[in-house]
């Protein structure tokens, strides 16, 4: 997340002190250890892991039910499953640089950040190529950050990238800083990261007319989708850890013997013990009983229990389950709706933020082309995206033919299919009908009738 400082801090000729990139590497610093449980929790390292029984004897399995995983991939490929969309003048060569450079698989990686650390980095650079043209990375949060201003638009001074630098051996020598401005990317290298003598390595300028990392966010709060899930996660791993410990210790239930003796010896009890074992026969006195010590377990109540927990981290989260039998059945597209309204109204904040930095992207990217006469106009881009969820046609189609008569063709068309475009589908139903038409005539024959007078006209 941003971090916020006054103005004054610059100095007078608004660059930067060493003292002040410091001072942020130190706060940023502070962040790290919540970036790094939300992303253990996302490969599957969750606090079960590190559970320990003072005895050592006792089953103690560990298992983890990735509900973290789940969350984000199922959020993430909800909003950005279908390629994002633009349109407007002058997109050509944009459009050709976003398929070039795969800018669909870049948007998964930050949607993929953003849903686990609640705020994701994007850095829009010039590559080397013969004919440069503005790529993109991804910059995690755990090595990069974005400073804003006080003021109540916060709005981004400069912003920071770190990376620990090693030798060949692997021991830490520093770390590699890179503090991006509105006009240019300084270089430096930072002993440690409260080094307030740092040397300055490399400066130039770049034409961007903007910071060129770009901070997107997930939410207002800047929380990762399953964030505040994660204590229901732990219950939900402990309870099924627990669970499996049960039945092993029900498996190594003891045997309590009444009336009869193993032996006088401890040696000579391990004997007895070893032979009923191997022979599956107890002999016993008069009187004597023989029956297994063991826990009870109450299933029902455990998996009552499981599912309440279940269903509790996928109301929370906002993002359903979607095996369970809420979505078996013939279900009608609205009853879907009402199942997913959660869902979409966590598609549609992220959505509304992720716009927020395509428009950034956008504009830096236009205002380099821009230089070069592309005459792009980012502020008139419409940017559309679409929800990656089962479509009915087969209800579409009714609709679109229902509703001939009192709805225009291009309407139903649209309805039936947003993206598609209306002139060319004219053209080509056009194409369509003229050689159906050409087909009939040579089936069943075809006059001319200038030639031949017309229909019908007598012969003389």
């Amino acid at each position: 997340m941003a971090i916020i400082k006054d103005r004054d801090l610059l100095n007078a000729d608004g660059s930067i002190p060493i003292i002040l990139i410091s001072k942020c590497l130190e706060e940023h610093k502070k962040m790290t250890d919540r970036y790094k449980k939300l992303y253990d929790y996302y490969d599957g390292e969750h606090k079960i892991i590190g559970r320990t029984f003072s005895n050592s004897q006792l089953p103690n399995n560990k298992l983890v039910c990735n509900h973290a995983e789940y969350i984000t991939d199922m959020a993430v490929g909800y909003v950005f499953g279908t390629p994002i969309s633009y349109s407007g003048p002058g997109l050509d060569e944009l459009n050709s640089i976003f398929t070039e450079i795969d800018e669909d698989s870049h948007n998964n990686e930050l949607a993929l950040d953003l849903s686990i650390f609640g705020v994701g980095y994007e850095l829009v650079y010039m590559n080397n190529n013969d004919v440069p043209y503005p790529e993109l990375a991804i910059v995690s949060p755990l090595n990069g950050f974005v400073v804003a201003d006080s003021t109540v638009k916060h709005e981004p001074m400069f912003a920071v990238t770190f990376f620990e630098k090693k030798d060949i051996e692997g021991t830490a020598k520093g770390f590699d800083v890179t503090v991006y401005t509105h006009t240019e990317v300084i270089k430096y290298f930072f002993k440690s990261l409260t080094d307030k003598a740092a040397v300055e390595t490399e400066r130039y300028f770049h034409y961007f007319d903007g910071i060129q990392i770009i901070e997107y966010k997930n939410k207002k709060t800047l929380k990762g989708d399953f964030e505040g899930v994660i204590s229901l996660i732990d219950a939900y791993n402990l309870l099924q850890s627990d669970r499996v410990n049960d039945k092993e210790q029900l498996v190594d239930a003891l045997l309590a013997v009444k009336g009869a003796s193993f032996g006088d010896t401890e040696e000579e009890m391990s004997l007895t013990a070893k032979f009923l074992k191997e022979n599956k026969i107890l002999e016993l006195p008069e009187g004597g009983d023989a029956k297994w010590l063991i826990k009870n377990l109450n299933e029902t109540e455990i998996e009552i229990l499981k599912k309440s927990l279940k269903d509790d981290i996928h109301e929370f989260s906002k993002v359903p389950c979607l095996t369970d039998e809420n979505f078996v059945g013939n279900a009608s597209g609205v009853a879907m709706k009402y199942k997913l309204l959660g869902f979409e109204q966590l598609g549609k904040t992220k959505e509304r933020y992720f716009k927020q930095g395509l428009r950034q992207r956008l504009k830096l990217m236009s205002n380099i082309e821009n230089i070069r006469s592309k005459n792009i106009n980012a502020s008139g881009v419409d940017i559309v995206m679409k929800r990656s969820l089962p479509v009915d046609d087969e209800m579409l189609a009714r609709i679109a033919q229902e509703t001939e008569g009192f709805i225009s063709w291009e309407t139903r068309l649209k309805r039936f299919d947003e993206e598609i475009d209306v002139d060319n589908e004219r053209k080509k139903l056009e194409e369509e009908n003229n050689n159906k038409l050409e087909q009939q005539q040579k089936i069943f024959g075809s006059y001319d009738f200038k030639k031949d007078g017309g229909v019908g006209e007598e012969e003389e």
